[in-house]
């Protein structure tokens, strides 16, 4: 898919090249690094279904597709800025001038795009309940921090300090938290476990769709226990001195899931713990919050729309089957180190007693 996409997108950046009367060098220059990235993002990539990586090791797979993965989003970015040059200049022929104009918006918006998946913010959510037993619970949560490919340990201290100033009872890792060889990754760890120690009620996880695609040295589930988290894998868990009964479901990749709950939970503050925003088949008032990420919010705009299609619900905050839900745009990003109109968030929920 992504080799289709690159290759329609860097022909049709091409033609408007030779449209402008670049010289030929220069054009030639232009196939050769097409070429590369598209054979490198198809030797690269993983098919997500436990592949192996063969032609180089993971560490080294992993930053050339993600390399690849961001060319290909930069032609794509130039493709619609070549695109609307175009069409404002009512599709006449295509100049020099007007070739400086579309590689001017398209660096813009690469750039800006580029600086936007580093700068991860807090969003900050009230909800009010009447089933918590003491004043204000405070939950932080992370998801899709995809560590690995391109991320960098910077951009996860910056979400890591978040969550720390945030002071949460309960810190929750919501999945797709590992996307890469972690054996170079014991600065995030690091970062990973002292967040996850400092979690007055304790710390907790469930599964992502990336945890089940990696194939590493070390288990993927040990390295999240290892930084401190109770890895919940379809299981019910009552959080301590709290009325809250945490609801840990594994990536749907695993099957089809549902809720499982003790008569006593009618009166307890249920959370789902679900990386995918799809709600449980029987989630029809059996719980009071579900918080979710996986969509990225699209990660590019206009993406976000054909994302919310797909989770019948919106980013953020919403109520549905009875109960809230709460979608995150997540707090990295996948593959390509960008992202549009759809920065990435470290979540802080307030549970407040009415």
């Amino acid at each position: 898919m992504y080799e289709i996409l690159s290759f329609g997108t860097q022909y049709f950046i091409y033609k408007k090249l030779k449209q402008a009367g670049i010289n030929n060098l220069a054009l030639y220059i232009f196939i050769l690094w097409a070429a590369f990235w598209i054979l490198a993002g198809f030797i690269c990539k993983y098919d997500f279904m436990h592949a192996e990586y063969d032609w180089f090791s993971m560490r080294t797979n992993e930053i050339i597709r993600a390399c690849s993965l961001t060319w290909t989003v930069i032609t794509l970015i130039g493709f619609f800025a070549f695109f609307t040059v175009d069409v404002l200049t009512n599709f006449s022929v295509f100049t020099k001038r007007k070739l400086f104009f579309a590689v001017l918006i398209t660096i813009s918006v690469s750039l800006y795009a580029m600086a936007e998946a580093y700068f991860v913010r807090e969003k900050h959510v009230v909800i009010k309940t009447d089933k918590i037993n003491v004043p204000k619970i405070r939950i932080a949560y992370i998801t899709d921090s995809h560590i690995g490919g391109l991320s960098t340990h910077w951009h996860f201290e910056r979400a890591m300090k978040i969550v720390n100033d945030a002071e949460p009872d309960v810190f929750i890792s919501l999945g797709d938290t590992i996307d890469g060889d972690m054996n170079y990754r014991q600065r995030e760890k690091d970062l990973l476990k002292s967040a996850a120690e400092n979690a007055k009620l304790g710390s907790y996880a469930v599964n992502g769709n990336h945890e089940h695609y990696l194939i590493l040295d070390e288990d993927v589930e040990n390295i999240i226990r290892n930084c401190g988290f109770n890895l919940l894998i379809n299981q019910r868990l009552e959080v301590k001195d709290t009325n809250i009964t945490l609801i840990g479901l594994d990536d749907t990749i695993n099957g089809r899931l549902k809720i499982f709950l003790k008569p006593e939970d009618k009166n307890r503050f249920v959370l789902v713990l679900k990386h995918r925003p799809g709600l449980p088949f029987d989630a029809e008032n059996n719980f009071d919050l579900q918080i979710s990420g996986h969509t990225h919010g699209g990660q590019f705009w206009p993406l976000g729309f054909f994302k919310r299609l797909a989770a019948g619900a919106p980013q953020g905050l919403s109520q549905k089957a009875g109960g809230f839900l709460y979608i995150s745009n997540g707090s990295g990003f996948n593959g390509a180190m960008m992202r549009l109109f759809t920065p990435p968030e470290v979540t802080v929920i307030d549970l407040v007693r009415q």
